[in-house]
């Protein structure tokens, strides 16, 4: 059956990275897309609202670096590489907790929402500048045409279109739970993308120039646990729609259904025990164990993460992802095998 040979393929931002997305910026130079040490001094370069950008970076300043408020003394580039040690997750998980936490004082609460909402609204603007090119496309062609069959099925935790841009145009596929993917490689994005757009009825829809684009925050907090859900407090959370707790739950059922789990790029951050949490309910609910290959340049420490936390026996590693998508799928097989 197809199902006893579906690999699931997981997309991280290292994904993204090790293809080689990159954004042009003045005198036709290229900055690469963000990872965790760069992407404070890339999300306040590229945010669009002055004043979204302002109120972040006097909140960072704040509440992660213990100054009353930014060196404004400091040009802009070095006021951002000070950011640069603060970790995303964290920032997401404070701020998502400032929100809902019954002890908050209605003055950070007031505070909390107005910076979230300009991290969660800015995302858009920021990824959108990062864009397929010739090296992504050689590289997720080399993917597809050595790895993916039509059964397998693509998780992307990225906001950004990198991946489903760079494929060619013979290459059909769809949003699984927002478009139709009868027929076409079903790619899920559990964190939400730049090209979606949420309408009032809570409905979500592909739209490329999405004026706020569909984001679930980085956050193990990704659902709103108590109170009234009101648009404002969902903005960046699994209840701002039905569909992205749909693409949850199919995420899940595939990960039960499938033979190996691929992890590019996703180093399994200590924030996202959301994810970990869905991870562990899958391996419960297994006869036996999915095959898990690990493809990132830091695969010991994650391979060995993995085992410490999960029942994992084996773990297959591949350290640049250049040599993974040009290994053919039969070779991944033999090692799993082996």
């Amino acid at each position: 059956m197809a199902q006893r040979r579906k690999f699931i393929y997981f997309l991280g931002a290292g994904a993204s990275y090790g293809a080689g997305a990159v954004a042009t910026v003045q005198a036709g130079g290229h900055l690469p897309i963000p990872t965790q040490s760069t992407f404070w001094e890339t999300f306040l370069r590229f945010c669009v609202g002055a004043n979204r950008r302002r109120d972040i970076e006097s909140f960072l300043f704040r509440y992660f670096r213990g100054y009353a408020r930014p060196p404004t003394r400091l040009a802009a580039p070095a006021r951002r590489k000070q950011l640069a040690p603060i970790d995303v997750e964290e920032v997401f998980t404070f701020l998502s907790e400032r929100i809902r936490a019954p002890s908050t004082s209605p003055q950070l609460k007031t505070y909390s929402l107005r910076v979230w909402d300009a991290l969660v609204s800015e995302i858009g603007n920021v990824f959108r500048r990062f864009e397929a090119n010739t090296q992504t496309r050689r590289i997720f062609r080399n993917l597809l045409d050595n790895h993916l069959r039509d059964f397998d099925v693509v998780v992307s935790f990225n906001y950004d279109t990198v991946f489903e841009r760079s494929l060619p145009r013979r290459k059909r596929w769809g949003y699984a739970s927002i478009t139709s993917t009868q027929g076409t490689l079903a790619i899920l994005k559990p964190h939400g993308s730049i090209n979606w757009s949420l309408e009032s009825n809570g409905t979500i829809h592909v739209d490329e120039d999405a004026e706020k684009s569909v984001v679930v925050a980085p956050t193990h907090l990704k659902f709103v646990s108590s109170g009234p859900v009101t648009p404002e407090l969902a903005a960046g959370y699994l209840d701002q729609s039905p569909q992205i707790q749909e693409v949850w739950s199919q995420m899940e059922r595939q990960m039960k259904a499938a033979r190996a789990l691929v992890f590019i790029g996703y180093s399994f951050p200590v924030a996202d025990l959301y994810f970990s949490s869905v991870l562990r309910s899958v391996l419960a609910d297994r006869e036996t164990n999915p095959d898990i290959v690990v493809v990132n340049p830091d695969a010991v420490a994650i391979s060995e993460r993995l085992q410490n936390r999960f029942a994992l026996s084996k773990v297959i590693r591949y350290f640049d992802l250049t040599q993974f998508v040009q290994a053919s799928r039969s070779e991944v097989i033999s090692q799993l095998d082996g």
